[in-house]
């Protein structure tokens, strides 16, 4: 049977079932939907069928417009059953994306995936990204759950280091449960965009995926105060199995950099999903400045090599006028397309 979409009433339901499947964030309606709610970029949701079974699951983020759109598909197809016919998926995957018209179907999947070795074989799809509309980190960077000494034990010593200096300073951690919090928090990344100059999305997308998945238990936001003060804040998005850093704010004044409390965040923030929700591994993966990710590396994270993205190409011509853009223009037209997604972003 043809891939088919999901009604906006049965979609919120996907948020349930996933959790009981190996899907990762990426898949999810609670988070695709909430980042890809634009002019320029929407998420919608397919499933696969075989008499009346739900055979696979994919979150397709559409994005660019008439002949320029493309569908990108981030750490999928979900497979929901063993011992599918994965050529027969993929061959309707392709009709779905000719009917819907997209430039090009882009395609990432999981880790281990069979999808992988398939895409790999499949000479229609490219290893290669022609135009990056999409890119997303390369490797993963995990952190697995174990008993607590063995996980504090598997830190790097100035890592430890920062966690016992910051535990001498009066901070209070929290998860956070409250509108008053997260309007603090709002004005944190708000200052931190004035002062540091970071280049965070609109607050009100980190809102929207935080109140979307606090109706699932999966996502939150935690918190640090000094004397009353919101210093500190992290948004942590989450799957079935596993928890992840997607964004964090800062501002400490008056204190040594080793006595500020973003080591000791992270590891309240791994025992609180380690051992009360069970979760599987921490990744801690996303980006940011050279210091933000010196400062993950401290936590000694197991580095993953994700998937290439493979391609297929359905409007060759169309395509060829992108490839063929210099680095330049092609880095100006990314940042033009940013522009226009942050000023007519939907509420």
């Amino acid at each position: 049977m043809p891939w088919k979409a999901i009604s906006k009433i049965e979609v919120n339901t996907w948020n349930e079932k996933l959790k009981a499947s190996d899907a990762l964030f990426y898949q999810f309606p609670y988070y695709v939907s909430s980042e890809y709610n634009s002019s320029f970029s929407k998420a919608i949701f397919v499933k696969y069928t075989e008499n009346e079974q739900e055979i696979a699951f994919a979150a397709i983020i559409e994005i660019g417009f008439v002949s320029f759109k493309v569908g990108v598909i981030e750490d999928g197809p979900v497979l929901l059953q063993k011992n599918v016919d994965l050529q027969t998926i993929i061959g309707e995957l392709k009709k779905f994306a000719h009917k819907k018209g997209y430039m090009h179907l882009q395609i990432r999947p999981p880790v281990n995936s069979p999808f992988n070795l398939y895409l790999k074989a499949d000479k229609t799809f490219e290893d290669r990204v022609h135009f990056p509309f999409h890119l997303k980190v390369e490797f993963d960077w995990n952190i697995y759950n174990k008993p607590e000494k063995e996980l504090l034990a598997g830190f790097k010593m100035q890592c430890r280091r920062k966690i016992v200096l910051a535990g001498r300073v009066p901070y209070k951690f929290s998860k956070v449960e409250d509108e008053k919090t997260l309007a603090d928090i709002r004005k944190l990344f708000n200052a931190v965009t004035d002062t540091k100059g970071y280049g965070f999305l609109p607050f009100k997308v980190y809102e929207k995926i935080y109140k979307e998945g606090r109706k699932y238990n999966l996502c939150d936001f935690y918190a640090v105060y000094l004397n009353d003060q919101l210093v500190n804040a992290v948004l942590i998005v989450k799957d079935g199995q596993s928890f992840y850093h997607y964004t964090s704010a800062l501002i400490v004044k008056g204190f040594h950099p080793n006595e500020s409390p973003p080591a000791k965040l992270h590891f309240f923030i791994m025992q609180d999903c380690f051992y009360n929700e069970q979760k599987k591994f921490y990744n801690i993966s996303f980006g940011g400045s050279d210091n933000l990710i010196r400062f993950k590396e401290l936590f000694n994270p197991i580095e993953i090599e994700r998937p290439p993205y493979y391609t297929f190409v359905i409007k060759k011509n169309t395509l060829h006028l992108f490839s063929n853009l210099s680095l330049k223009y092609t880095t100006d037209l990314r940042n033009f397309f940013k522009f226009i997604d942050k000023r007519f972003r939907r509420p």
